[in-house]
């Protein structure tokens, strides 16, 4: 954990060492992510990439939607639930081809989605044009036009549905036929293709070749700042802070291109004997202070409110500007035990939501931990800090606004707007990926203790992100064990060996309980009321015995009913089955989060039903099974057995 409890000597000491050290590796430091951004890094078997992809070990080298994963062949990234394949990266041609997977090979996928590329960042080619699927058509059937742009496929509809595959209409006129299934279709789904390799279908017009069509895939062009900026000789990434795109040059970071750069021989020599001249000073102000401090004998406690500056770099406000974008906090958007967020806006207009936190602690150890964490990620499914506000006992955090609130209210049985197995499943998927990223996506570990449905928040399109950090703790070099000095979370999520060390070490596995006990309620298995759990004593809503029974008897659509379709119980089951998996009460029985992300997008039929949860403490945990285990990990848990 970071440490900022420093005596006034220290403070002299340690700044000296930093105006020594530090100052001159910030000023190589830009020279150093120029060397290791410009160059490529190979993906998969054949494939070198450049901006906006990256890796984590590269995160400041790409865009933060472009995160590639080289596990296979080819390198993939994911937008939502999408996955597309870069299939070739040319930089002398200038060409990106990419290929959405679930429609390799496969014009009918199930529950596809809409989701497209930033083409502010990648821009297609004059080649790509949109391609539009309509599935589960309940209007009329359309016979195939003699310009041959509209297709039927032959997918597994309901009853009297069709579905039907359309390239871009040649003649204005038949808009209407397009009106028409746009309207009595289930779902819409735009898909970029090759139009080269579309007008190969006006001789062929089978399902077959638009298979072929669609596995082709699409290009597009280079980013136009990237390419001014390679060109300028500087290397492409991104700005977390700013959240923009940045030139990296060797003299220092720029907006677009590096310009002309260059320092002269006696400007070095200049330097030289200037930086010399400020060594020896810097050594022999060290050395006294040195002195000092063994002469010291009561050192005070360095305030936080100086250390915070240095720990993140980001937009810090003044509380008058807080009340300024709060509008006087006139309008409460949620409340909870560490505070109330308000509503407001930024003067570019942006809506975000204003944390005024309470001070519990008074070094201010939660709003450290909030501030601190969440300015170390970069995710889709997790909320982005926009800045803060440290000025006294004045402490508020400024992050973005989410629409539709969190979580919670979808759950309450007081809400009608009740969400269907999809897309309750869609927004555990995408917790599951947020804390993935944070488990084993940062360059340092962070262990949110705090996952529960107040502290999802929802966007327009009803997208999960992790909020609230205020009880997280950061893990440095990626340890997995913890040390706690009192119990942290919100009784119904908080897993077992936080508040008894006879279950094993807190870890990383501590969020992974949490999520499971999410899970379970999302899809109303936490909360349903039955006379076992009646009779039963508190501890068994951890581990009710009677979803077990359920699952044996088939039975695991409790909140929904047996109005869905055998999808959706499949994808019930599977959420149920992940739960319990999470919730084991031995932190080793539980999957690490990447595995739990790989087990929520797989097969039903690859999950077993994992062991009953027993009550009764045993010395012996369970072996973790193989398929749950980490691969590659270098992390370690020790369980504690009762004292003999």
């Amino acid at each position: 954990m970071i440490n900022l409890s420093l005596s006034p000597t220290n403070s002299w000491s340690y700044t000296i060492i930093w105006m020594l050290f530090v100052i001159p590796s910030c000023v190589l430091s830009a020279d150093e992510r120029h060397s290791r951004c410009a160059h490529p890094f190979r993906c998969g078997n054949q494939i070198e990439l450049y901006y906006p992809f990256w890796i984590p070990e590269r995160e400041e080298c790409g865009h933060p939607v472009f995160k590639v994963n080289c596990s296979g062949d080819f390198a993939e990234f994911t937008i939502s639930t999408v996955k597309f394949q870069v299939l070739e990266m040319n930089y002398e041609s200038g060409i990106i081809r990419l290929v959405r997977t679930d429609y390799l090979d496969n014009l009918c996928p199930w529950h596809p989605e809409n989701r497209s590329i930033n083409q502010d960042v990648l821009p297609f080619l004059q080649d790509t044009e949109l391609g539009t699927f309509y599935y589960n058509c309940s209007g009329p059937s359309v016979d195939k036009l003699p310009n041959g742009y509209i297709r039927q496929l032959g997918c597994d509809e309901e009853v009297g549905g069709q579905s039907y595959f359309v390239s871009s209409p040649s003649h204005p006129g038949n808009r209407a036929i397009l009106d028409g299934l746009s309207a009595s279709c289930e779902r819409n789904v735009d898909v970029p293709v090759s139009r080269a390799a579309m007008k190969t279908t006006e001789r062929n017009q089978s399902l077959e070749a638009i298979k072929k069509v669609l596995d082709v895939g699409f290009e597009l062009s280079f980013n136009s700042d990237c390419s001014q900026c390679v060109a300028s000789g500087g290397a492409c990434g991104f700005n977390q802070s700013s959240k923009a795109f940045v030139c990296y040059c060797k003299d220092e970071p720029h907006e677009h291109t590096c310009g002309k750069m260059g320092i002269s021989k006696k400007a070095k020599i200049g330097i030289g004997i200037g930086c010399g001249f400020l060594s020896a000073t810097l050594i022999t102000g060290c050395f006294l202070c040195f002195i000092i401090q063994k002469r010291r004998t009561s050192p005070h406690p360095r305030p936080r409110d100086n250390n915070l500056n240095e720990l993140v770099q980001l937009k810090q406000y003044s509380y008058a500007e807080v009340r300024k974008i709060t509008k006087l906090f006139s309008h409460t958007v949620g409340k909870g035990g560490f505070g109330t967020v308000y509503g407001g806006n930024l003067c570019d207009g942006r809506k975000v939501a204003v944390k005024i936190l309470k001070d519990f602690k008074s070094n201010g150890e939660d709003f450290i931990n909030e501030v601190a964490s969440m300015s170390q990620t970069s995710h889709v499914n997790i909320v982005s800090l926009l800045g803060f506000c440290y000025e006294g006992s004045k402490r508020a955090i400024v992050y973005e606004f989410l629409e539709n609130g969190s979580l919670d209210q979808f759950l309450s049985k007081q809400n009608s707007l009740n969400l269907d197995v999809s897309t309750l499943y869609r927004i555990a998927l995408g917790v599951a990926r947020g804390l993935e990223y944070l488990h084993h996506g940062c360059k340092t570990r962070i262990v949110h203790f705090d996952i529960k449905p107040q502290n999802i928040l929802l966007d327009e399109n009803l997208c999960p992100k992790v909020s609230d950090f205020g009880l997280a703790k950061l893990c440095e070099k990626r340890e997995s064990i913890l040390s706690l000095q009192d119990a942290r979370g919100t009784i119904g999520y908080i897993a077992p060996e936080v508040f008894s060390g006879m279950y094993g070490r807190v870890s990383h596995k501590s969020d992974v309980y949490s999520y499971g006990m999410l899970v379970l309620e999302m899809i109303g298995a936490k909360n349903k009321e039955t006379e076992e759990t009646a009779a039963s004593n508190s501890s068994s809503a951890y581990f009710p015995d009677w979803i077990y029974k359920n699952l044996e008897n088939g039975e695991h659509t409790w909140k929904f009913g047996d109005e869905i379709t055998r999808e959706e119980k499949e994808i019930a089951k599977k959420m149920t089955l992940v739960g319990l998996w999470c919730i084991q009460p031995c932190p080793l029985n539980r999957p690490p989060m990447n595995r739990v992300v790989e087990m929520m997008e797989g097969s039903l039929d690859a999950l077993e039903v994992p062991p009953k949860p027993s009550l009764q403490f045993s010395p012996e945990p369970l072996r973790e099974s193989s398929s749950l285990s980490e691969d590659n990990s270098n992390y370690s848990e020790v369980f504690i057995g009762s004292a003999s």
